[in-house]
């Protein structure tokens, strides 16, 4: 797992750019903090499909947790950011 040295990062927001970044720092030993406001992932182009009963929500969305159950160094945190202070290195929710 990872100790104290582990490098640590926040990615804010689980879209396509979030999701990538957790998953490519993780494979380079990096501690990731996952945050979203919401707990699952979402491909918006076809919800319109979704819409008029073309798909169910399940073939749109997936659990963030589900997408990053083999990232043993990607934490998953649902919340809305208040803000970031990259100085004092903290994240507020």
């Amino acid at each position: 797992m990872s100790d104290d040295r582990t490098p640590t990062a926040v990615v804010v927001g689980a879209g396509f750019a979030g999701i990538g970044a957790a998953h490519e720092l993780a494979k380079h030993g990096v501690r990731v903090v996952l945050v979203d406001r919401n707990d699952y992932h979402q491909f918006q182009p076809l919800l319109y499909q979704v819409a008029t009963a073309g798909l169910a929500r399940s073939d749109v969305a997936a659990s963030l947790r589900t997408l990053m159950r083999r990232q043993e160094l990607v934490d998953v945190k649902a919340a809305d950011v208040a803000s970031v202070d990259p100085e004092g290195r903290r994240v507020t929710a």
